[in-house]
Formats: C-alpha cells, structure tokens, sequence
C-alpha cells in the first residue's frame, strides 16, 4: 500500500503511521498517539475477549495505559469501542480514498484494488476480523454499534459507484453502476467474514479473483435501452 497517498481531507491517520512516528514527538503527535494506541488496544481486547471481556483494566494493559488516561479521551468504555470501530472504518475508507484518485490507474483497476485492500494488512488482520465478528454480533442488540457499520456500507458504495460508471464509459457501455457497487460491497463483506471465520479455506488471492470476477462480469453485461 505504499504507493497510495492518503489526502490531507481525509482527516485520519493510519495505526501504521504511529508506529514509525519518531520518539520525539510534539505534544499534539503525543496526544494522537497516545489516542491511537488507546483504540488499537481496544479493539485488540474485543478481538480476545469479545465486547462484554473487554474490559476497561484489559484495554489499559494492552494499551499500557493508565485509567486516568482513558477516562482524559474518553466517557465510557462504550465512547471508546464505538470510537474504535468507527476509527476502524475511517482509516478503510482513507485507504480506499487513495485508490480511487490514483492518477495512473484506469477505472477497472482502481475497482480491483479496492476490492483486494479489503484482504491485505492494514484493513485486515486477525485481530481485526475477530473484533469485526464481536462487533456485527453486538449490532444485532445494541444500535450504538449498527450506526459506524450503516454509515460504512454507505460511504464505501458512495466511492466506488463512480468508478463502474467509469469504467463503464471507458468500454463505451452503460450499467447500472449504483447497484454494481452494492453487490460489489457485499461481496467483499461476505469474502471477508470467510476469511475471518476460515470456513471456507479463503485466502487474499482467492478472494481479490472472485471480485475481479464480479467487476468483469458487470462490465461485460450492457443495460437493455430505455423504450
């Protein structure tokens, strides 16, 4: 991912950028640092031990943390896990922001590697699919966790539908390309529970093929004319 620049409007800095972020640092690098590690530490807690065994002394430790320093960012321990994950979701989008205006690639290719973030560090990892699980259970019964997941699914088809509609009029062909990028992000969404439940013996390769699959296959299929 090293050649996707992530634009200032983004507003969202990268868990990974805290970790090469130089010891000397200013007091407001210190304070999104010690922010960060606070999220990253909560929903390595909720990867462990689901929502109910993440506790607020368990994040601390993972954090290494104190409770006074939660309780500066933070309400409650409910503030901080719907931080986290709405963290979560805004680095994804950060990332998949950076694809989809990069300069040197056509449509259909900024398409496929948006699909296939999905399944490559940063966006994805054990502990990551764990907390994701803990999370979409939790939104069943408790809408607080629903809301970042809507807004997510919302944002994410909001990005790509114009890139069908691109990669659409690049092939000199019309689609449906609001609906293409919803069974796009579906896809990716069931890929990715795959993975992370291992039921199927999904791997990253497997899963960006079976995207590339459904991409070609909407850019080959023309809408009937309008009568």
């Amino acid at each position: 991912m090293n050649d996707i620049e992530i634009g200032a409007s983004d507003s969202i800095t990268l868990w990974a950028d805290f970790e090469n972020m130089s010891p000397r640092r200013t007091q407001s690098e210190n304070q999104r640092f010690r922010r960060a590690s606070l999220l990253a530490a909560a929903i390595i807690s909720v990867a462990k031990y689901d929502i109910s065994g993440a506790t607020v002394d368990r994040i601390c430790a993972q954090a290494g943390a104190s409770r006074g320093l939660i309780g500066h960012y933070f309400d409650s321990k409910e503030e901080l896990l719907l931080s986290a994950l709405s963290y979560w979701f805004q680095q994804a989008l950060a990332i998949k922001r950076g694809i989809a205006r990069h300069p040197d690639w056509s449509a259909r290719e900024r398409l496929r590697k948006i699909s296939c973030a999905s399944f490559e560090p940063p966006l994805y990892d054990w502990h990551i699919a764990a907390a994701w699980q803990a999370f979409t259970n939790a939104s069943r019964y408790n809408t607080a966790y629903a809301e970042p997941i809507r807004t997510a699914s919302r944002d994410t088809q909001a990005l790509v539908a114009p890139l069908f509609d691109e990669a659409a009029k690049d092939l000199g062909i019309k689609i449906d390309a609001k609906a293409a990028a919803t069974g796009l992000y579906i896809l990716d969404d069931g890929l990715w529970n795959s993975m992370a439940t291992g039921k199927d013996g999904l791997v990253p390769e497997m899963a960006c093929h079976c995207c590339d699959v459904y991409i070609n296959g909407c850019l080959s299929h023309v809408m009937a004319p309008d009568v």
